[in-house]
């Protein structure tokens, strides 16, 4: 018999699932960071955002002239340079004291309206490393779990009216053909009149394949996970579990931020075609005495945008021994290998159910998603 144990993600996250569809979003970070993040660079790259900062910018534009405050745009935009010439100034005295502390290397200008010194959105810590430095291999007789993870990008449908925006998740590898597939069917959901057709979107997320991965391990395990880099415009990215031990499984280096073999390179400017990145292989011995709960996850390289935009997920360390069971379906149960919801059959004590909630907010107060029609809203 399953009892019934709610799983609550504290992480400081804004925004709740918007219209009970998905639970993708802009989470900040799970430790507590009170410093904020080295600022290296300002300047939208609009070469990596399939067009998408540049309509925004149009459609504003436009909106603007219509209620006769043409000039508005670029008032907005001068002001909001001198905020970031004035956080640089600020930060400087910072920038020269840290050497190597794993701060962000660039910044997307849509997601620092708002940032002050005392206010810096998603901002990583310059004094405190997410992965602890003092792990090492899994010993041989570990439980092994292995994770094939891949960084996608992907159309995130937010509510059965199929406003969506074009995002980034971590998928498991076998899961991403379903992630296309359920993709596919918003899309195709868009180009029917009216609202009446939902497409793959649910109330509640329930067994949606678009929703931020989350993955467990248990107390005394050895979690293997392969990380590989399927982005289309060339970003790097990486997987930091907030308070974990992984070590790169080839070197037995600590995987922090500022392990180089820790990113999952995009294509390089002069690579052959054909050439494909190479996958990264991590490795993390939880500890017998871990703590119980929720660790997120997200990407530290490239830009702060792939992670508000949907890189990061959830990991969650379960009791020593324990087997994870989807909670859907009829039959017997089968075997969970992700999922925001299932039941655990506890290797220490009683059965339970666990949920894990999200808190987030897409993009920043600047960033608007479109309608089924491709307005913005």
């Amino acid at each position: 018999m399953f009892t019934r144990r709610s799983t609550t993600f504290r992480a400081r996250w804004l925004l709740g699932a918007l219209g009970g569809a998905l639970l993708l979003g802009s989470p900040s970070l799970i430790l507590a960071e009170d410093s904020i993040a080295d600022v290296h660079s300002v300047s939208m790259n609009h070469e990596n955002s399939t067009g998408w900062a540049e309509r925004l910018k149009g459609q504003t534009i436009v909106e603007n002239s219509v209620e006769g405050r043409a000039e508005r745009a670029a008032m907005v935009e001068l002001q909001h340079q001198r905020l970031m010439e004035q956080m640089q100034k600020e930060m400087g005295h910072s920038r020269h004291q840290e050497h190597n502390t794993g701060a962000y290397n660039s910044m997307s200008m849509m997601h620092q309206y708002g940032a002050g010194p005392a206010n810096g959105l998603l901002a990583t810590t310059t004094g405190a490393e997410p992965v602890s430095d003092r792990g090492g291999r899994c010993p041989a007789t570990a439980p092994v779990k292995e994770y094939d993870i891949s960084a996608i990008n992907v159309e995130i449908s937010l509510n059965q009216w199929l406003d969506y925006y074009p995002g980034y998740m971590y998928s498991l590898t076998e899961n991403i053909e379903k992630v296309r597939e359920e993709e596919a069917r918003n899309a195709e959901a868009r180009e029917s009149e009216g609202h009446s057709n939902p497409g793959a979107v649910k109330n509640g997320i329930q067994d949606q394949w678009i929703q931020p991965l989350v993955i467990r391990g248990n107390q005394g395990d050895c979690v293997k996970i392969t990380l590989r880099n399927k982005l289309e415009f060339g970003e790097d990215v990486s997987l930091h579990i907030n308070g974990s031990d992984m070590v790169m499984s080839k070197s037995g280096l600590p995987a922090t931020t500022t392990n180089p073999e820790a990113i999952a390179y995009g294509p390089r400017e002069d690579a052959e075609e054909g050439d494909k990145p190479e996958p990264i292989k991590m490795e993390w011995y939880i500890s017998p005495d871990a703590q119980e709960g929720g660790r997120q996850f997200h990407t530290y390289s490239n830009d702060r945008e792939l992670t508000v935009m949907g890189l990061f997920g959830v990991f969650v360390i379960e009791p020593r021994g324990s087997k994870y069971w989807e909670p859907l379906g009829t039959g017997p149960a089968t075997e969970a290998r992700s999922g925001w919801q299932v039941m655990i059959e506890n290797g220490t004590g009683p059965d339970f159910r666990e949920f894990v909630l999200i808190y987030h907010e897409v993009g920043d107060e600047a960033f608007r998603p479109v309608n089924k029609h491709g307005d913005f809203l």
